[in-house]
């Protein structure tokens, strides 16, 4: 009886014991997953975002239908070219994405390179654009911390 009541417990043992790395390989891979939006050892830098009109002008007030150029400089500090996918999301008030668009290049040591996306907003709303530069749409590496802009667009 008691071996029975043991072979139990192992069971439950077991069963508990592979339910809790399930989970805690679950929490991981979000963490990682999180963490993949942190730049880590990158030599290239951006300046924080700015707002400009069609002219290039910066703008700090927004109107739906207006086109909205979302605009930073990166500037590559390494040793060798680098590429790289520069992406401008928009998400919605309920956390939907509005509108992504990218621009790939890639540049030389030294090299700074302004570079922008437009976006028009359909309706007046509160916003939030992310910027973020990665090293390719393809491979997702992080060559930039997550820039977040609120917007209100009358």
């Amino acid at each position: 009886m008691i071996h029975k009541q043991l072979f139990y417990i192992h069971i439950s043992f077991t069963y508990l014991l592979k339910t809790s790395l399930i989970l805690l390989g679950a929490v991981m891979m979000l963490f990682g997953f999180a963490q993949s939006a942190i730049a880590m050892n990158s030599s290239v830098a951006m300046t924080q975002p700015i707002m400009v009109d069609t002219s290039g002008q910066k703008i700090t007030n927004f109107h739906a239908g207006q086109q909205i150029g979302v605009e930073s400089t990166l500037t590559n500090n390494g040793h060798s070219e680098q590429k790289f996918a520069y992406m401008v999301q928009v998400l919605g008030s309920n956390g939907e994405t509005e509108y992504f668009e990218s621009t790939s290049a890639s540049m030389l040591p030294n090299q700074a390179f302004t570079t922008s996306q437009v976006w028009i907003p359909k309706n007046a709303g509160q916003y939030v654009i992310e910027v973020f530069v990665w090293n390719s749409l393809s491979s997702a590496i992080p060559l930039t911390n997550v820039s977040q802009i609120p917007v209100t667009v009358n």
